[in-house]
């Protein structure tokens, strides 16, 4: 083999592809269009070939004219010849100077460079595929703070060298037109309030507004959480030009929902730092309607929109609507493990009242509830009740010894504490109210009886034949479900025996349960009520002293309850309000707003609802 100074090249060869081929002498590194990266091994003046090492193809063939044409011969910048010939060298190169090693992949990949491109250049052989992307993040910080590069906020866009440093300003603002899509154009946007005072002008803020309005209008009703999310950061953009926020169809209070169900869909979907902006903006986009949207989200509100819409209410000075509000879905038992665990934690000033027994048995509720969810969220919550020591003491201040004895006995009853758990938290409340310990130790022998409860035949029947099913149904089969797991395998690991298990907590606690409310009651059908005032069996008719609006009740047994036909118990809050007046007197009932209405009742009948015994 002849060195190529001395190779005789074929009179045939054009004189440009002579010259080609004097820039790919053996040892060249280059490429070609379809075998990709080779190493030119040697010529042979003799059958006027070149033969390649590619990186696929050791020693391919190829005649002068067919190389001179078809290879390019490549710089030793170009990184895929630093790869092969230095790899150590572009391996240090990686470590201390990522921005050389950036700028080098630019212009060997040219409109190529995209961050996908480099990726493909560098990893696995130079950086590991797992230790990548840290690089990259890292690379990218360097890039930026250099200030000689465009790097896109698109993958498929390919990265530049400028010609000179670009302010960072006009860098974001260029990052954004260019961007594509709501995302992409969410995050150019947060990147260029942080340098808009480089480039602020009345031009660039109606241009960005223009991009922003045209980028909105074209997100589908599908992905309104993306649409709310980019609208609310148009408006803190605003807020840092000048601007006031958007009004009209693309404000952020008509984009969202105005339902509490909705809405509630919504925040769940945000971000946890946007959720505070949407309901303040929706409290300054709705002035008239907020107070009933934002009640409405209660029962389904995590802590940090429960703390939003308390400090709502609070500076806007209607704290008792939101007190009376959150005291009605305690009691109704309809509150999230969330807002119970933010109220516990921060007990606000505004909720003190509402530290009471009633809270506890809703913590029990919804702690029950979530014991036998697939997603749990009560976790926080149960570990604050046993480890927060005060809150019981608050919940328990100046409790009644009844309330003190229910809550007792709810915790022996409940499913959802461990037992050494359950014992100190027993032990807590023994501390506070000897007079219980009694009941935990089971020799409460000289207790007074507890008072009786009026119930309706009707209801009566109804709970003696749910505790006969538990009797002879549900508790046996729940037997022969534990004895069927059992036989399944190891019981650590046996859902089965799991869920049997805990039916069976379920089901020994709600005879418990039956047993007691069973031995207060006393039935009755109400027939010789007293027509001459309100009093148990007695339907009422009232008028709103203010609008007229009339309302009937039928007040009957602790257990009766149908809205829907206004039958209410006795032991409600109106129908207490009711008893023992008569025909012609004014008295106040409260509203679910909290404030109160003034009622006149214009007559008292018997009832006509059938609550005989069944047969």
């Amino acid at each position: 083999m002849e060195e190529s100074s001395t190779v005789t090249l074929p009179d045939n060869l054009s004189t440009a592809a002579a010259e080609k081929l004097r820039h790919l002498p053996p040892g060249t590194y280059c490429l070609h269009k379809s075998w990709g990266f080779g190493r030119i091994k040697d010529w042979d003046a003799v059958t006027d070939s070149v033969t390649i090492d590619f990186k696929t193809k050791k020693g391919h063939v190829m005649q002068f004219a067919y190389a001179a044409e078809s290879l390019t011969p490549l710089v030793p910048e170009h990184m895929l010849v630093q790869k092969a010939a230095l790899p150590e060298a572009l391996r240090k190169k990686v470590r201390e100077n990522p921005v050389e090693v950036v700028r080098d992949c630019i212009g060997s990949l040219g409109p190529q460079a995209t961050a996908d491109g480099i990726q493909a250049l560098l990893s696995p052989e130079i950086i590991g595929a797992a230790d990548y992307k840290k690089w990259w993040e890292g690379a990218k910080r360097a890039l930026k703070k250099d200030g000689h590069f465009y790097i896109p906020s698109r993958k498929s866009e390919a990265l530049r060298v400028l010609q000179a440093p670009s302010a960072l300003g006009d860098s974001a603002l260029e990052t954004l037109r260019l961007a594509n899509g709501p995302k992409a154009v969410l995050a150019a946007l947060v990147t260029l309030g942080k340098y808009w005072p480089e480039v602020k002008s009345d031009a660039a803020l109606n241009e960005v507004a223009e991009l922003l309005t045209a980028t909105l209008s074209k997100i589908p009703k599908s992905q309104l959480a993306m649409q709310v999310e980019l609208a609310l950061a148009r408006d803190d953009f605003f807020a840092l030009s000048g601007r006031p926020p958007e009004p009209g169809s693309l404000a952020v209070a008509a984009l969202a929902p105005q339902t509490p169900g909705g809405l509630s869909t919504l925040l769940d979907q945000l971000p946890g730092a946007r959720q505070p902006k949407l309901l303040n903006a929706l409290q300054a986009g709705l002035p008239e309607s907020w107070p009933s949207l934002f009640v409405g989200l209660i029962p389904r509100a995590n802590g940090r929109v429960a703390e939003t819409i308390t400090e709502t209410f609070q500076s806007a000075g209607r704290e008792g609507e939101v007190q009376t509000a959150v005291n009605r879905y305690i009691r109704e038992r309809n509150i999230t493990c969330d807002f119970l665990f933010w109220l516990c934690k921060n007990r606000p000033a505004v909720y003190s009242p509402l530290i009471e027994p009633q809270l506890f048995m809703a913590i029990l509720s919804v702690l029950e509830k979530d014991q036998f969810s697939e997603i749990k969220k009560g976790t926080k919550l149960y570990e604050l009740v046993l480890a927060d020591k005060p809150l019981i003491a608050a919940i328990l201040k100046d409790a009644a010894l009844a309330d003190v004895r229910d809550i007792t006995r709810a915790i022996l009853l409940s499913p959802v504490f461990e037992e050494l758990d359950k014992r100190s938290l027993l032990a807590a409340i023994i501390k506070l109210y000897p007079d219980v310990q009694s009941m935990v130790v089971g020799t409460e022998k000289t207790a007074a009886p507890e008072a009786k409860i009026i119930v309706s035949w009707t209801s009566l029947k109804r709970r003696e034949a749910e505790l006969e099913d538990l009797d002879r149904n549900q508790i046996p089969q729940n037997s022969k479900d534990i004895g069927i797991a059992r036989g399944y395998g190891d019981l650590r690991e046996n859902h089965e025996f799991k869920a049997a298990k805990e039916m069976q907590t379920i089901l020994a606690r709600r005879k418990a349960e039956l047993e007691q409310m069973l031995a207060r009651a006393e039935g009755t059908d109400f027939a010789k009520a007293d027509t001459s005032k309100v009093s148990l069996g007695t339907k009422v008719t009232l008028k709103d002293v203010a609008t007229g609006e009339e309302l009937v009740y039928t007040i009957l047994g602790a257990w009766d309850s149908d809205l829907s036909h206004g039958i209410i118990s006795y032991q409600t809050a109106v129908a207490r309000v009711l008893l023992n007046h008569v025909v012609g007197e004014t008295v106040a009932l409260s509203t679910d707003e909290g404030g109160t209405r003034n009622v006149v009742i214009e007559k008292i009948e018997a009832h006509q609802i059938d609550l005989s015994i069944p047969a």
